[in-house]
């Protein structure tokens, strides 16, 4: 009886059918990232290229649009603030959710309430977030100024204040990070072998130092996983910024993503905005390919 034909395919030994079959499955899916992510993704890059209003065809023009946004002072001012705010926005998030991560690490009576509690303002909508916050931040007649003044201090502009606009923003970004993260923090911890824990402290190690040299290491992989996805999410940030302060007071926090939509649709300046667009996605990937590689060297070390 002769030997069906197979090929070797990631780890596994498949037959010509098979693999037929494989891509034929395959290919509707392919078929919707390349009509919904690729195609969009070239689109924008040619709209780059060219100067387009929307009432007008679009017009190949280079690299002009390029050369205009890094000779732009509101562009890079846009590009400022997203820095700004993404790493203001991760350093602590990180840091913080780590730590109640490691609080809620334990098997106590009513933490899974805790947990609960912490991730809710993850799945709740900006909106909704947005228009509560506003409310508790309101210069005139906010909770938290009402506080403020019990311990006799003056009240704050807070998101209507330029000095105060981005930093109240940034609070409120931790505040809403920190549900999603805790959870993935909590995920790794969990999946540490206690073994390790109890064999550190019969070594004589103290807590700190158990925690330092036996979880944080192990725990490096979730950590760059929760940086990198928060640092790409945090340099996209648009709806929080549209609902508590719509790029003011003045520009003070306006986003690279902001400037990029109101070029769009208020300016009508299609070709510009995609080239905005298209230099944040460059940004976006090159930080991404340096944080995956940082993460495989601390991932080497640590072995």
């Amino acid at each position: 009886m002769a030997k069906s034909k197979r090929a070797w395919f990631q780890g596994d030994w498949v037959t010509p059918a098979e693999a037929r079959w494989g891509l034929i499955l395959v290919l509707p899916v392919m078929a919707l990232f390349l009509a919904l992510k690729i195609a969009p993704l070239m689109y924008g890059g040619y709209l780059s290229l060219t100067q387009y209003s929307l009432l007008q065809p679009p017009r190949f023009i280079g690299l002009a649009n390029y050369e205009r946004l890094f000779n732009d002072a509101r562009a890079l001012q846009a590009f400022r603030v997203t820095l700004y705010y993404t790493v203001g926005t991760v350093v602590p998030a990180t840091i913080l959710s780590l730590a109640v991560a490691v609080m809620l690490d334990t098997r106590l009576r009513g933490m899974g309430v805790f947990r609960t509690v912490f991730y809710m303002p993850q799945v709740a909508s900006w909106v909704a977030i947005g228009v509560a916050w506003l409310y508790v931040m309101n210069p005139a007649f906010g909770p938290f100024n009402y506080l403020l003044s019990l311990f006799g201090i003056e009240r704050q502009g807070f998101l209507a204040s330029g000095s105060q606009a981005l930093p109240t923003l940034i609070g409120i970004g931790v505040w809403r990070q920190m549900g999603y993260s805790v959870v993935i923090f909590l995920a790794g911890l969990q999946g540490i072998p206690q073994s390790l824990r109890e064999a550190a402290v019969m070594d004589g190690a103290s807590w700190w130092r158990s925690f330092t040299q036996v979880t944080l290491p192990i725990l490096m992989p979730t950590t760059m996983f929760v940086i990198v996805t928060a640092v790409i999410f945090n340099l996209q940030v648009f709806d929080q910024v549209v609902v508590l302060t719509g790029g003011g007071p003045g520009r003070a926090t306006t986003t690279a993503v902001l400037f990029s939509y109101n070029q769009a649709f208020q300016s009508f300046a299609m070709g510009y905005a995609a080239a905005v667009a298209v230099v944040l996605f460059v940004a976006i990937m090159i930080l991404s390919l340096l944080l995956l590689g940082l993460s495989g060297q601390l991932s080497r070390k640590n072995r």
